[in-house]
């Protein structure tokens, strides 16, 4: 885990897990949330998988998010690992719920766009995937790739329709 404190108080934290497994081997990826969050430490380390990146409300729109995630950049090719990887929200599948700080709106386009993956297994364009504004986030700010879709990845994500994008950012590059 990575903190960021300001003051006395955690503003933000980014919580990981150093692996040794390939994101892009899908097969052999976590298929939900809790095995993802659950790995073991493995070594060695090819992989940082990020399962949770947390802004205090009053932190957010700031550069918090970015500071965290350079740290765990440079903590990554400090081990050697080659990816860092992420499970990505996507609320506009069906709008952000009441108990959920995002404010975003049900994108019927982007829900056809994942519906689509879905089915067909066929990734859509990235300016198709980042109608979504937290994967928008995601790759304007790690330059990320999208690598598959997840689904019932976290059922209990109404906002996401249990969906998540895993997306990777190569360290090497």
């Amino acid at each position: 885990m990575i903190v960021a404190m300001v003051e006395n108080a955690i503003a933000g934290a980014i919580c990981f897990v150093e692996t040794c497994q390939d994101p892009r081997e899908t097969e052999k990826f976590p298929r939900t949330f809790a095995a993802y969050s659950s790995l073991a430490r493995s070594e060695p380390a090819r992989s940082l998988y990020v399962y949770n990146l947390g802004i205090r409300p009053e932190f957010r729109g700031t550069d918090m998010a970015r500071r965290l995630l350079s740290q765990l950049i440079d903590r990554g090719r400090r081990v050697g690992a080659r990816w860092l990887v992420g499970d990505g929200r996507c609320p506009s599948y069906a709008g952000a719920q009441d108990d959920f700080p995002d404010k975003v709106r049900t994108d019927p386009a982007f829900r056809q766009t994942i519906d689509d993956w879905h089915r067909t297994g066929v990734m859509p364009s990235v300016k198709s995937i980042t109608k979504d504004p937290l994967l928008r986030f995601y790759r304007r700010v790690l330059g990320c790739e999208f690598l598959h879709l997840a689904p019932g990845f976290l059922p209990e994500d109404l906002s996401s329709g249990g969906f998540r994008v895993i997306f990777a950012v190569d360290l090497d590059r």
